[in-house]
């Protein structure tokens, strides 16, 4: 019986979040491969989950064990008409406006029923299994950890067995076969259950749910705050993850991965790690992470295992503090609720709430905070302690901000000493306060109140949409406005009226699309342009009178922002009446005439990350459509992790395209403080004379293609292959 339980449980977590990357990654290429797209799903998953609980919640109130099970086979078997999985007919994601509610409008149509018959089988079978007179049906909550430890094998396997493997309409029909499974485990648990049922008679589930005044409301809404923390953590970490790298499933994953593994972990009979070690390493790694958090200058690949690790042992002390006051099993089903309602809130906040009421991410460091004050500590004490809880922050924020600004510490040589030196002081009495929750979290919150306010002083205007951040800043002393997306530098201008035309960052006259145009300079061969990603608009200035050119660009602030004249001036100088078309690229271009462009520019970036929809067979077979006969493609495939060459060097191969590729680094130091960046681009053409006016420029290679990370398309891609490390690895290894 418990072997039943425990791998119904588990085939169930598996389907569970085996859907979860899978649709979203069917969904990503309609909405420009946003971040934003994984938060928004992951507000519906948690709703959705939280829908599962409250009708078993009810529904073991209202009904018996055998109604109920009754009941729950029928609304498996009704689930079984939008099976299998995918993406009906007629749904385009608006332009005008925030696509949030449109997203979570078409999981609730196209994935709604089976994720909600699913989601209710660990209440379900945990409230089924009590009654079975089984040693340790008094206490089912161990089987939450075997349900979770199903979730993080399908997680882990996904990007590793799943993806590489599978394409996503096979994957549709797998998930439909796992389900049918899974319906047969259900049914053979309910007739198990009904056959061992101890607590017949009338009075049962009344009995079951016990005297309602023993949970109190206040008991209630810590379990949903404990829930809450890390829930809103989750997307915040997952954010700064997928904003820097790119937004695929495979970096939705890790911080999913551990946040379910804290739930294994706390809810095991036997706690691998101990609680009290959790609460004291919280405090050793909020601190440097507090430090740090707004320090672009730290390197990414330190930043991103620290707040990792961070998240996991902050995760674990608010899961840990919720297995410790969990209720006797009379009222799991209302745990489950309340910790689900936390869980749905913390969604909300980073996917609905931030965004309308930030201008930045500050959802993540705000909650940070709120999980440093829900540690367990010491909260006692006379007025005067209390009043130090709260003026000692303020006063670290002072020590920090004021020195600072006074003496111009951002600008003086001494400052990269001094500044750091300060917050390493404050930093280690913020941990001596530990034991404190409420001072020791706000004093964290002052540490990060201060890195906002001083890594704010150069900035001009700062703007958030749902596909992120974007702000203009002042760099150089004032000689140049930047616009910045993420960390990503997404275009740059001189101050100077004189040199308002000049290109700049990865489209500079010595970089490869300057030595694109100036190679077609004077051949006549452009007259209609499509560039695909707008950014500051520096590549319109290399636009000729008499030529045509379109930017497809998918966020309305991008475009606000380029024709801004108190920021930019290359669309006001150089564009002239050039059209700007908003949405996504891939749904956009259709409109466009067939073989209309003589040249097409591909430069959609989402912070570091280039949307991968923009790059598979489907996607390069709608640009040649789009393409005059002799005409040619563009990528600027600049990134610091993917190689992204393999990509289109096997799409290339493909189609029997001509290609060539050139990793431009700029030879002389003074370049790249004018903002003449390194750059990685691709171009392809159908035919090799096509190219023929690259010979004479040495730095462009032949694009060579790398089968062993196959062939992109729509329904499939593996990140895996084409990460820069895993490359190098396996040729160090000697693979191919």
């Amino acid at each position: 019986m418990l072997l039943l339980y425990a791998t119904t449980m588990f085939l169930s977590a598996l389907l569970l979040f085996w859907v979860q990357p899978m649709f979203t990654k069917t969904v990503l290429p309609l909405l420009g491969g946003s971040p934003a797209v994984w938060n928004t799903a992951m507000v519906f998953f948690q709703a959705a989950l939280l829908a599962g609980y409250y009708y078993v919640h009810v529904s073991t109130r209202v009904i018996g064990l055998r109604a109920q099970a009754l009941l729950h086979m029928a609304v498996l078997a009704v689930a079984f008409v939008v099976l299998p999985i995918g993406v009906p007919e007629g749904w385009v994601p608006p332009v005008s406006r925030m696509p949030t509610l449109w997203i979570i409008g078409l999981f609730a149509v196209a994935l709604g029923l089976p994720f909600f018959a699913v989601s209710a089988t660990a209440p379900l079978l945990q409230r089924w299994f009590s009654h079975t007179g089984h040693p340790s049906a008094a206490d089912p909550y161990f089987l939450y950890g075997a349900s979770n430890l199903g979730s993080i094998i399908a997680l882990l396997a996904y990007p590793v067995v799943l993806e590489p493997f599978l394409k996503l309409g096979q994957q549709a029909w797998a998930w439909m076969f796992g389900y049918a499974l899974l319906v047969v485990l259900i049914g053979s648990c309910a007739f198990q259950a009904r056959r061992n049922d101890v607590t017949s008679g009338p009075s049962a589930a009344a009995a079951e749910a016990g005297p309602e005044e023993q949970i109190t409301w206040q008991r209630r809404l810590h379990w949903m705050v404990l829930a809450f923390a890390p829930s809103s953590l989750l997307l915040g970490v997952t954010t700064f993850l997928t904003t820097d790298v790119a937004a695929v499933p495979l970096l939705w994953i890790i911080p999913l991965v551990l946040y379910l593994l804290t739930f294994v972990i706390v809810f095991a009979r036997k706690p691998i790690l101990k609680h009290d070690w959790m609460v004291r390493a919280q405090a050793l790694l909020i601190i440097p992470l507090s430090i740090v958090f707004y320090w672009g200058g730290v390197v990414l690949w330190l930043l991103f295992p620290l707040h990792l690790v961070t998240f996991f042992v902050t995760a674990m002390v608010c899961h840990g503090e919720l297995a410790r006051r969990r209720p006797p099993v009379s009222h799991l089903t209302k745990f489950y609720l309340w910790m689900s309602l936390g869980g749905v809130l913390g969604g909300v906040f980073n996917a609905l709430v931030g965004p309308l009421l930030f201008t930045r991410v500050l959802e993540y460091p705000l909650v940070i905070v709120l999980a440093c004050v829900l540690r367990p500590g010491q909260w006692k004490g006379g007025a005067r302690n209390r009043w130090l809880d709260v003026a000692l922050p303020a006063a670290f924020v002072l020590a920090l901000i004021v020195p600072t600004l006074t003496f111009d510490l951002l600008n003086a040589s001494y400052g990269r000493v001094v500044i750091p030196l300060g917050f390493g002081i404050v930093g280690f009495l913020v941990y001596v306060f530990s034991f404190r929750p409420l001072r020791f979290g706000l004093g964290v919150g002052a540490l990060l109140v201060a890195q906002l306010a001083l890594s704010a002083s150069d900035v001009l205007v700062r703007e958030r949409s749902f596909f992120g951040v974007h702000k203009v800043a002042v760099h150089d002393e004032g000689r140049f406005h930047v616009l910045v997306h993420g960390t990503t530098i997404h275009g740059a201008e001189h101050v100077d009226p004189a040199l308002w035309r000049e290109p700049l960052t990865y489209y500079h006259r010595e970089g490869p699309l300057g030595q694109l145009f100036a190679a077609l300079d004077g051949t006549d061969r452009i007259k209609r342009v499509g560039a695909v990603g707008l950014g500051a608009g520096s590549a319109v200035c290399y636009r000729k009178p008499g030529q045509t050119w379109v930017f497809y660009e998918i966020d309305p602030v991008v475009e606000r922002l380029a024709r801004d004249t108190r920021y930019f001036h290359f669309m006001s100088e150089c564009a002239g009446d050039t059209p700007v078309v908003l949405g996504d690229a891939r749904l956009s271009l259709r409109s466009a005439p067939e073989g209309y462009y003589d040249l097409m520019i591909l430069d959609a970036f989402s912070s570091d990350a280039i949307p991968i929809h923009l790059l598979t067979r489907e996607a390069v077979e709608l640009y040649l459509s789009k393409l005059a006969d002799n005409g040619i493609l563009m990528f600027n495939i600049s990134n610091r992790y993917l190689d992204l060459t393999t990509v289109l060097g096997n799409v290339a191969a493909d189609l029997g395209l001509a290609g060539r590729v050139q990793i431009f680094k700029p030879l002389k130091p003074e370049d790249q403080q004018e903002f003449k960046s390194k750059a990685d681009w691709v171009v392809l053409a159908r035919t090799p004379e096509a190219l023929a006016m690259l010979d004479g420029w040495p730095d462009w290679k032949p694009l060579e293609p790398r089968p062993a990370a196959g062939l992109w398309t729509d329904d499939f891609s593996n990140i895996v292959g084409v990460l820069k490390w895993w490359q190098t690895a396996k040729d160090k290894a000697g693979g191919s």
